[in-house]
């Protein structure tokens, strides 16, 4: 009999990745759709189900992880809301999935699933504790001690891109001011040059090509977010001591251009006794969807 495998999927504000894994982290397939339109719960729970059944036509599955922005339950596995998919109300993930399929079903924050993702294969995997941070349409963050995941009430935990930067700033996607994801993430970047600049560019890779094309402007905004993003990381070190600082995401793509700065402002501003065995680092970039089939294994 071949190895029971799990189920990954990984939800994202513009498309839903699911994918199929051994506990080795070997990927066998990956689907990715984009999120259906108009985004409903209902037309959402079906784009899930159709991918989930063509991969377990294909591969014996022993499990699902899912992992998606929050704010989230994971005890009863419901999507609350999300700031990147706002149409999405108290979507029953856990108890929708567990009824079709007859499988477990575990649900945690992406961010967490990405953590754990890293923590278990990546380059610092065999670290004794790893803060992780995903950047991308917003910021997240996840934290692995020991190879274990700290979850925070109902998956709430380490929630970074919420912390706040500048009190009464700019907007957030969450509905508060100032949080770290209003100044350094995708939105966050397009909304700041949109309000200097009245112009909407389409995504972070536009943006970024303004910054290589030396736009006083973006090279401002990334600078501030780089600030924003080192004094929010000192606060977190300070609180959780952690062994390596990882970076995963779209945004790493342009490490490049803020990478070293970003690295600088960090060490100047912790403990001593804290930087001197900091490792910081980009991670693998590996699949959201491989961090949440770990989720199936970890259990």
């Amino acid at each position: 009999m071949k190895e029971a495998l799990a189920i990954g999927i990984d939800i994202g504000g513009g498309s839903i990745k699911t994918g199929v894994f051994d506990r080795l982290g070997k990927e066998y397939k990956l689907l990715n759709v984009p999120n259906p339109s108009p985004l409903t719960n209902e037309s959402f729970l079906a784009s899930i189900d159709s991918a989930i059944i063509t991969l377990h036509e294909l591969y014996p599955i022993a499990g699902i992880g899912i992992g998606s922005p929050g704010p989230l339950d994971n005890e009863l596995g419901i999507l609350i809301k999300s700031a990147n998919m706002p149409s999405l109300q108290n979507v029953k993930l856990k108890e929708h999935l567990e009824t079709k399929f007859h499988l477990p079903v575990f649900y945690e924050n992406d961010a967490n699933c990405a953590a754990l993702g890293e923590a278990t294969f990546g380059a610092f995997k065999n670290l004794s504790s790893q803060l992780i941070l995903t950047l991308g349409t917003g910021v997240g963050g996840g934290f692995v001690e020991q190879g274990k995941l700290y979850l925070g009430y109902k998956g709430n935990g380490i929630e970074i891109g919420h912390m706040t930067v500048v009190i009464d700033g700019a907007l957030c996607g969450c509905g508060q001011k100032g949080c770290l994801e209003a100044y350094f993430s995708t939105k966050g970047f397009l909304n700041r040059f949109f309000e200097k600049t009245k112009v909407q560019l389409k995504d972070a890779e536009s943006f970024f090509t303004e910054v290589r094309k030396e736009n006083q402007i973006a090279i401002d905004i990334l600078n501030f977010g780089t600030v924003a993003m080192a004094e929010t990381v000192r606060n977190a070190i300070h609180l959780l001591n952690p062994e390596a600082l990882i970076f995963v995401g779209g945004i790493t793509h342009a490490w490049d251009l803020f990478g070293e700065n970003l690295e600088s402002l960090i060490r100047t501003r912790i403990f001593p006794v804290l930087n001197e065995r900091l490792i910081i680092g980009v991670g693998g970039n590996l699949a959201g969807s491989l961090g949440a089939a770990s989720l199936v294994f970890q259990r």
